[in-house]
C-alpha cells in the first residue's frame, strides 16, 4: 500500500508539471522593481548669513528611477521640480494634488513606456516668509544661487546624472513656476528646458492693491514676527515678494519695504518702491530673449484659477514670446489653481522633459 501511494503521488506530480507551461525566457517577472525616493540634506552656503535666521542647509526629495542601483554605468537626466508657496519638498509626494505621488507616477509612466528614466528633485524652499520665490535676496538668502550652484552641484556629485544643460530641466507649480521661469532665463547654460505650471506673480498686477487691499493693510500693520502667520496667506505672500523686490536690511523685523503706505485706512503708493516691483518674469523677457531662444519653453494655467491674475499673465507671456518670435508652448485649460496638477504632470510635464532631455 505504501508503494502504491508513492507511485500515485509521482504520477500526479508528473501530470501537473505537464499541465503548467514553463515561463518564457523573456517573460515579465512577477515582481517589478520600481523607483525609490530619498530625502537628502543639502549644504546651502548660498543661504548662509540670511537675515531671517533660516539654516544654511535644505532638505530635498530625490526620486531615482527603476534600475538605478543596478545599472552602475548609466547616467540619468534630472528634472528639478519646484513647489509652490506655503508648501515644501514633500508637496509632490504626499497626495495633496489628487493623491499625487511622483514616485508612483514616474514608475507607472516608465513601466508603460510613456517616459524615459529620469531623476526628479524637489528642494524645500519654505522659509520664514513661507516661500523664497527661488530668487536671490540679501534678506532671505541667495535662493537662485542655491538651486543653480549648491543643489545642482550636490546632485551631480551624489548621483549619476547627465551633468550638462542637455540633461537638466526645471519645472514648478505656482511660486515654483515663477522660480522655474526666472532660473531658466538667467541660466540657459545650466538648463535646456523649462515648464511652468500655473506660474504666479509674473507681474505687479499679481498683488495689485485694488484687488487685495485688505491683505496689503494686514501686511502694513505687522510689527512683530510673532504676528506673521496670523496675517494670512496673501499678506505673507506680499512680504515674501518684498524680500525679493524691495529688501531693506536696515528695517527689522521683516527687512523689507512695501510699495504702499497707510494714511488712515487709505493705501497710498510709494512710487520708488512700486517701480522695483515691476521687474517680474514678464518684464525680464525683453532682456532675456537670447536666453529664451536657447530653451525649450512651456507653461500653462487653468482658466478658473482663483488667483485671477495667473491666466491673464499666462496669456500676456504667450503674446510677448510670440511677438518676439520665441518658440514656446502655452496652454489654457479648464481647471483651477490646483485641480488638475497630477494630470498635467503625468500627461504634459514629465513627457515634455522625457522627449527633450538627453
Amino acid at each position: 500500500m505504501h508503494n502504491l501511494k508513492l507511485i500515485l503521488r509521482a504520477v500526479l506530480v508528473a501530470v501537473v508539471s505537464i499541465a503548467l507551461p514553463a515561463p518564457a525566457a523573456d517573460a515579465q517577472p512577477s515582481r517589478w522593481d520600481g523607483g525609490v525616493t530619498r530625502i537628502d540634506t543639502v549644504a546651502a552656503p548660498s543661504l548662509s548669513g540670511n537675515l531671517i535666521g533660516d539654516p544654511a542647509w535644505r532638505e530635498a526629495t530625490v526620486y531615482l528611477p527603476p534600475g538605478y542601483s543596478k545599472n552602475k554605468s548609466r547616467r540619468y537626466p534630472v528634472v528639478y521640480l519646484l513647489h509652490g508657496f506655503a508648501a515644501d519638498h514633500r508637496a509632490f509626494m504626499k497626495g495633496a494634488y489628487q493623491n499625487l505621488n511622483v514616485r508612483i507616477s514616474m514608475d507607472s509612466l516608465i513601466r508603460a513606456g510613456l517616459v524615459s528614466d529620469m531623476i526628479v528633485v524637489t528642494p524645500n524652499a519654505r522659509n520664514f516668509f513661507d516661500g523664497s520665490f527661488y530668487a536671490n535676496s540679501p534678506v532671505s538668502g541667495r535662493w537662485e544661487d542655491f538651486i543653480v550652484r549648491d543643489l545642482v552641484g550636490y546632485i551631480d556629485r551624489r548621483y549619476r546624472t547627465v551633468a550638462r544643460r542637455s540633461g537638466r530641466g526645471v519645472a514648478g507649480h505656482s511660486m515654483g513656476g515663477y522660480g522655474a521661469l526666472r532660473i531658466a532665463m538667467d541660466h540657459p547654460d545650466k538648463f535646456s528646458a523649462v515648464y511652468a505650471l500655473s506660474p504666479c506673480c509674473l507681474a505687479m498686477s499679481s498683488v495689485d492693491a485694488r484687488a487685495r487691499g485688505a491683505a496689503w493693510k494686514a501686511a502694513l500693520r505687522l510689527r512683530d514676527r510673532s504676528e506673521y502667520q496670523r496675517a494670512g496667506f496673501t499678506a505673507n505672500l506680499i512680504y515674501a515678494l518684498a524680500s525679493v523686490y524691495s529688501p531693506n536690511p536696515a528695517k527689522p523685523p521683516f527687512f523689507a519695504d512695501l510699495p504702499y503706505r497707510l494714511e488712515g485706512e487709505t493705501l497710498v503708493t510709494v512710487p520708488e518702491i512700486t517701480e522695483s516691483w515691476r521687474m517680474g518674469p514678464i518684464a525680464m523677457v525683453p532682456l532675456r530673449l537670447d536666453a529664451l531662444r536657447r530653451l525649450s519653453v512651456a507653461f500653462d494655467a487653468g482658466t478658473a484659477d482663483g488667483l485671477t491674475d495667473i491666466p491673464v499673465n499666462v496669456r500676456a507671456l504667450d503674446s510677448l514670446l510670440t511677438a518676439n518670435e520665441v518658440p514656446h508652448t502655452a496652454e489654457l485649460y479648464e481647471g483651477t489653481h490646483g485641480s488638475r496638477i497630477r494630470e498635467r504632470l503625468e500627461n504634459k510635464v514629465l513627457p515634455f522633459f522625457s522627449s527633450l532631455l538627453r
